[in-house]
Order: C-alpha cells, then sequence, then structure tokens
C-alpha cells in the first residue's frame, strides 16, 4: 500500500505538469539595415524572438526556408522598433491569437509561403502595420473580424490561397486601405456590399482604391457589390468566368482602370456608357460575336479607350476565312460548269497567311 503511494505521489510532477510551447527550435535568422545583412543568428529554442535579438536598431529581420509549425501567443511581441519582419517558407501551418503584440513600430509584416490554413481573430487586429503578405498559402478560412482595427493598413495581399467566399463584413475600422490583392484564389462571387468597410476617398491625398481579383471563379457581381464607393483606381477581374457585367456594377463610381480580360462575355446586355465607363478598359479575349464586338469598337471611337485587339482579330479572322470559303465555293462550282478541258480546269489551292501585329501572330487557312 506503502509502495502504491509512494509512486503515485512520485508521478503527480509529470502527471500535472504543462508541456512548454516552443515556437523556435533550430532556427536561423537575419538582420538587416538600410538592405545590409548586418547580423545573424541561431535560435536553438526559444518562444520569443525578442530575447534573441541583438539591442540595436535594425530595419529588418528575415526568417526563410526554416520549419516553424505554429507561431504561438507572444512568440512575437515587444519587437521594439523593428519596421519589418518577413518569416516565409517556413511551413507555418496556424498563427495563434496574441502571436504579436506591443510592436507598435512594425509595418510590414510577411508570411508568404506557408501553409497556414485560417486566420482567427485576435492574430493582427490593432497592429499599425502597412503591408499584410499573407499569399502563397492554403489559407481557406478568415473569421469576419480578422482584418478589424487596423488603421494605418495600405496593402493586404492574399494571393495565391485557396479563399472561396468573400466576407463583406470584414475591414472594420481598416480605413486607409487602398489595395487588396485576390488574385489566383477560388472566389465564385462578390455579393452585395461587399466592399462596405472600405472608403475609396481618404481624408489626405489622392483615393487610390485599387482592387486585384485576377484568375478566380467569378461568375456573378451583385450590382451592388461596390456600393458606397466614390473612386476606385484599378478594378482587374482577368480570368474570371464572368458572361456579363451588369450596368449598375459602377454606379455613381469613376474609375480609371476596369480589366476584364478573358472571361465569358459573348456581348454586354446594359448601357455601354454605363459599362465601360473607366477611362481604360481593356476587354480582350472574350468569345464576342462579332456584331457585338463592332458596336463596341463604334460606341468606343466618340467615348472610351477600349482594348480588343484580339477579339478584333479573332472576327477579322472568321470574317476572312468565311470569305474565303465562299470564295472557293464559288469558283468550285464555276470550275464544275466549266467545259474541262486538259488545260482548263481551274483549281484553288490550299493557302496559308500568318497576320502579325504587335506580336500576334493569327494564322488564316483556305
Amino acid at each position: 500500500m506503502l509502495f502504491k503511494r509512494f509512486l503515485i505521489l512520485l508521478c503527480l510532477p509529470f502527471c500535472f505538469s504543462k508541456s512548454v510551447d516552443v515556437t523556435f527550435k533550430r532556427v536561423t535568422f537575419r538582420g538587416y539595415s538600410i538592405f545590409k545583412e548586418i547580423y545573424n543568428g541561431t535560435i536553438t529554442s526559444g518562444n520569443r524572438l525578442k530575447d534573441f535579438l541583438p539591442n540595436f536598431i535594425n530595419d529588418a529581420v528575415e526568417i526563410k526556408y526554416e520549419n516553424i509549425s505554429i507561431i504561438y501567443k507572444d512568440s512575437l511581441a515587444d519587437l521594439g522598433n523593428l519596421y519589418e519582419l518577413s518569416i516565409e517558407f517556413c511551413h507555418i501551418e496556424e498563427i495563434r491569437p496574441g502571436a504579436i503584440s506591443n510592436s507598435s513600430m512594425l509595418r510590414k509584416l510577411s508570411f508568404k509561403g506557408n501553409d497556414i490554413k485560417s486566420i482567427e481573430f485576435g492574430v493582427f487586429n490593432n497592429l499599425n502595420l502597412y503591408t499584410l503578405d499573407l499569399s502563397s498559402n492554403l489559407i481557406s478560412n478568415v473569421n469576419a473580424h480578422a482584418f478589424d482595427d487596423m488603421p494605418k493598413l495600405l496593402n493586404i495581399k492574399l494571393d495565391d490561397n485557396h479563399i472561396q467566399i468573400w466576407n463583406p463584413e470584414w475591414f472594420k475600422n481598416t480605413h486607409s486601405l487602398s489595395r487588396i490583392s485576390m488574385q489566383n484564389n477560388i472566389i465564385e462571387e462578390l455579393p452585395a456590399n461587399a466592399f462596405k468597410n472600405i472608403r475609396s476617398v481618404k481624408k489626405y491625398g489622392n483615393p487610390i482604391i485599387n482592387f486585384v481579383f485576377d484568375n478566380n471563379k467569378i461568375k456573378y457581381i451583385d450590382p451592388k457589390a461596390f456600393s458606397g464607393l466614390e473612386k476606385i483606381r484599378n478594378l482587374w477581374l482577368d480570368n474570371n468566368l464572368l458572361e456579363d457585367f451588369n450596368e449598375n456594377v459602377l454606379n455613381g463610381i469613376t474609375i480609371d482602370s476596369l480589366r476584364l480580360n478573358n472571361n465569358k462575355i459573348k456581348c454586354f446586355k446594359g448601357n455601354l456608357a454605363k459599362i465601360l465607363k473607366a477611362n481604360m478598359n481593356v476587354i480582350d479575349s472574350n468569345p464576342f460575336e462579332c456584331d457585338c464586338l463592332q458596336n463596341i469598337k463604334e460606341w468606343s471611337k466618340g467615348n472610351k479607350r477600349v482594348e480588343i485587339f484580339i477579339a478584333e482579330l479573332n472576327c477579322l479572322t472568321e470574317a476572312f476565312n468565311n470569305n474565303m470559303a465562299n470564295l472557293k465555293k464559288i469558283l468550285k462550282d464555276l470550275n464544275e460548269n466549266t467545259q474541262k478541258t486538259k488545260n482548263g480546269k481551274m483549281e484553288i489551292a490550299d493557302t496559308e497567311f500568318v497576320l502579325v501585329k504587335n506580336n500576334h501572330r493569327i494564322k488564316i487557312n483556305f
């Protein structure tokens, strides 16, 4: 009996001991000042980056191609005067809420090229960042308030992830945002009031809001998706699945550049003056009906600048091939009705023309 009690007492410290969270194990880091490496070091084992940084002022710290699974709470706290931190291509799967705190001078933060799947509330809120780079991860879930209360954030990069749904609740009290880059995701639609928390007119300086949604799966844009915005510099929607662009999408908005390259648009159903209202409208490489394209071309002569070079060449090629096919048929009929003699039979040889303009090559066979 005494022996059993002894064993129980012996095991108690192990049974109730708490495992220590360690973010950095055998991790090498480098420090930079004015783009020049000024020191490097290796963290054998530790949870706070601050404990391993030198005391002198530096501009940037970089950790690349290391193995870090989880960024635990307080791991990136108290970074003093550090301006830029990059932890890239390190196989990070999770960043815990509270991991980054008390780093008021931090302006650029990158977790590019990791394996992060989810962004939780409490990770980036209330930071003074100008740029946040979360591109090339595995992100599919972003908390509705993950990007709230970031008053100085100008640029957020979420390219090359697995984000399927745009949440209109994002970016509350993040009023300085001027560029949202979401290319190479799998977003299927932009809902009503999608950008209700975005301010396109800044208190100081020119409005510079930019939306980059290239290479998604967007099939539908609600007519009120951009409701509340007054000015957009760039709206890029290349390589999506749009079959139309509603004339009310840009209602009341001044826009510099609209890109709709390589979608599924055959013809615009609405008022061209309301659809192609940007100073530059790039709508090339869509399967336009040629009659519709001709209407756009004629309209654009006295209105906005519209780029349709490839689409126009495709229609010219189609028309040329149709004309040559008709000519070939006419000559064939004439030939059949002509008295056949040894030297009098007419034949049309197969011919190939190549049209070249601005490095684009179009082959025409007849």
